[in-house]
């Protein structure tokens, strides 16, 4: 086995036994120096850091369970219970005031995003001091490093803004220069500053890793855990990232996101394949630091809501090859009202509502769930579930989920909106990315599926793929829907559905801010003891600690340290729109 380094301090993980193996699978040298193991090492200890691109478990069962379970995926609508009146908070849906509802003991969990913001790239100062002391021959060799981890930092900073607006950039990481307070900088700023760094960035490495000597390509080929030295993987990425963050910020500044989206696409250089990579160890359900325990234990908040769930099953509970979304038997769980006797077995699926009230008479009557968790007995799910959770294959169970950097079906639909708003020249049809999406999509999550351990043998958790003519027609109906569409709004509800489709439980802090920057797709209102909710929070709060040790710099933000005030990439004519359905009538 190659070394790998993992920086000055070995990764830290929540149970010994996760701890044991990462020490075991990446011994920590005791000694560092310049020319090699220490940039090597922090670079790598950054891919692993948790909220940057692993996800970590405590973050995800406070997500699931914390305060009633009503987090982000929550109020996204991409994760939820099966709701009655047994669940009282849920009186306080549409309380934003940080007291209970989305704040309460959420509002801890979430101050750490700003937190993991510079805890995930301290790293980056350390490789910037360091890199300023050598030259030569040892600075080609590891120049590399300094570039992708400033790329990570970069990435970490405008999610961070994506949560929070004003953040400490310009000043952070200034510790050694005792500047300990940072100001707050403005957001649309920092936009442009990142994603002029990132251009240069992508122009740079080519040639950075041209210089660097045979056996230094030899060690960032085992430190790049996830590209594993290929440089223009890591180029496709910062395109990817690009594009992505380009676009969020075309409705405040669009002059601006066109000039990066432009030069992105003359260079044709995207991601070709999906940008994942495997932990070096089972991502165990009962077990471990990662999201997949999170998620498993936090089963009962996973059911599917139907802002996704009617989009893939079109309102007709049993699976219909080429007329459903051929995604759905891989997302999805079969519900008890499926068909086991027929050969193969055909599924059922049905999501959760957001009328509660609606929902009771079932409930009552007798259309409950498994209570013994995924951990269970697997026949107890098919006996029992009368709502579909995600595939337990395919996530919570799935002890080989990959660490997900970009896909090709999130891209697609990137592209797509920019041929629809016209940012810049594809080569294609809105309508065109959006069946490419599907087809990427689809190859993803299969593959994803196909790959876990879990049930193997269950034909209903571990669905055959689809053939192509199956895909392609499922995505027909998707383009001519698309092209029969009439307004531009309209057909970004379309091409948002898709991407809640995609990124569903994987992502739901990207799709939260996508939900607020377009106000797609439309929610279903939260009904519950006739009460009618129909909230949205706009961002996250900052820690309150800021208010203690950084009182002068956080005065200057402090007027929008709430809930409620968007982010300054939601243009001005969506800022008064709520994404909320009148009813529950599906179009």
């Amino acid at each position: 086995m190659k070394k790998i380094f993992i920086g000055m301090i070995a990764i830290s993980v929540a149970l010994a036994s996760c701890k044991k193996s990462l020490e075991k699978e990446f011994p920590n040298p005791e000694n560092y120096d310049k020319t090699g193991n220490l940039f090597a090492g922090m670079f790598t200890k950054t891919l692993y850091a948790w909220k940057l691109y692993v996800q970590d478990y405590g973050e995800w069962w406070w997500e699931l369970q914390g305060s009633g379970a009503m987090g982000v995926a929550a109020y996204s609508q991409i994760a939820h219970r099966y709701i009655t009146d047994r669940y009282g908070w849920f009186s306080t849906y549409d309380d934003l005031t940080g007291t209970t509802a989305f704040g309460s003991d959420n509002q801890q969990l979430w101050q750490n995003r700003l937190g993991a913001f510079y805890g995930s790239v301290n790293t980056w100062a350390v490789i910037k001091d360091n890199i300023a002391t050598v030259s030569g021959p040892d600075l080609d060799d590891n120049v590399v490093y300094y570039s992708l981890t400033t790329v990570m930092k970069d990435y970490a900073a405008l999610l961070a803004v994506d949560f929070y607006n004003n953040i400490p950039y310009s000043e952070a990481f200034k510790g050694k220069d005792r500047v300990f307070f940072p100001k707050y900088d403005d957001p649309g700023e920092i936009y442009k500053s990142v994603l002029d760094e990132l251009k240069k960035i992508s122009s740079d490495l080519p040639g950075q890793y041209n210089k660097m000597s045979v056996s230094a390509k030899a060690v960032f080929n085992s430190q790049d855990i996830a590209f594993r030295g290929d440089v223009n993987q890591w180029v496709q990425y910062i395109n990817a990232i690009r594009l992505k963050f380009a676009v969020r910020i075309s409705g405040v500044e669009e002059a601006f996101a066109k000039s990066h989206i432009q030069d992105v696409l003359s260079k044709n250089n995207l991601p070709t394949s999906d940008q994942v990579w495997a932990m070096p160890y089972a991502l165990m359900a009962n077990s471990g630091g990662e999201w997949i325990r999170g998620i498993g234990e936090g089963w009962p908040d996973t059911f599917i809501p139907d802002v996704i769930m009617r989009r893939m099953n079109r309102n007709n509970t049993r699976y219909e090859p080429g007329i459903d979304d051929p995604r759905l038997p891989v997302l999805a769980m079969p519900t008890k009202f499926s068909d086991f006797v027929s050969v193969p077995a055909v599924g059922d699926y049905r999501g959760v509502n957001m009328n509660a009230d609606g929902q009771k008479a079932a409930y009552v009557a007798g259309e409950k769930y498994y209570t013994g968790g995924p951990y269970g007995d697997l026949n107890e799910h098919f006996k029992q579930n009368s709502r579909s959770i995600y595939n337990l294959a395919t996530f919570a169970r799935n002890e080989t989920f990959p660490v997900y950097m970009m896909s090709l079906a999130e891209t697609d639909l990137l592209l797509a909106e920019i041929a629809l708003k016209n940012l810049g020249t594809t080569g294609k049809t809105p309508d065109a990315h959006i069946k490419d999406a599907i087809n990427h999509s689809t190859n993803f999550w299969y593959t994803l599926n196909q790959n876990s351990p879990f049930a193997t043998t269950n034909t209903l958790m571990h669905p055959a793929r689809p053939s192509a003519t199956i895909i392609n027609t499922y995505a027909d109906s998707i383009a001519a829907r698309f092209n029969s569409s009439v307004t531009t709004e309209d057909k970004m509800e379309l091409l948002m559905q898709q991407k809640y489709v995609h990124l569903n439980l994987m992502c739901p802090y990207e799709l939260w801010a996508e939900l607020r920057r377009t106000r797609h797709p439309k929610l279903e209102p939260m009904t519950f003891n006739t009460k009618v909710m129909k909230p949205l929070p706009e961002r996250l709060r900052y820690p309150t600690a800021e208010q203690q040790t950084n009182p002068d710099n956080y005065a200057t933000v402090k007027s929008q340290d709430n809930f409620t005030t968007p982010i300054f990439w939601v243009p001005a004519a969506l800022r008064n729109v709520n994404p909320y359905w009148d009813n529950y009538n599906y179009q």
